[in-house]
């Protein structure tokens, strides 16, 4: 009797902790997916503002493309790669002006960093 109540209490903490640990869990995906519904915004607005910036500047239908890498500590690494057929008679001094000016309409939230790829 006294081994099946001990079997019984071994069972019971055992399902505590499960329990416990899929509250834990359960938690920190709620925060990270508010996380990512947060940034995904700030990522469509910027890649909006970039494109109307681009054409203001005279390059019209000019592809934009941001991937993003995020790691365990929530940071974010975004690469925004460009492609229009004038960037390729472009300067290096002109090529820069043109990533300055985007790097002006970053969303600085502190833990992101942004990388430009004409």
């Amino acid at each position: 009797m006294k081994r099946g109540f001990g079997v019984i209490t071994v069972l019971l903490v055992l399902v505590i902790v499960f329990c416990v640990k899929g509250t834990v869990f359960s938690m920190e995906n709620n925060e990270r997916a508010k996380a990512n519904r947060y940034y995904a915004v700030l990522e469509d607005e910027y890649l909006e503002e970039a494109r109307q910036l681009l054409e203001e500047q005279g390059y019209n239908n000019c592809g934009v493309t941001m991937t993003r890498i995020t790691e365990a500590d929530g940071s974010r690494e975004y690469t925004v790669l460009l492609h229009h057929r004038k960037f390729e008679k472009l300067s290096a001094e002109e090529k820069s002006e043109v990533i300055s000016s985007l790097t002006d309409m970053e969303f600085d939230s502190g833990i992101c960093k942004f990388c430009y790829e004409l």
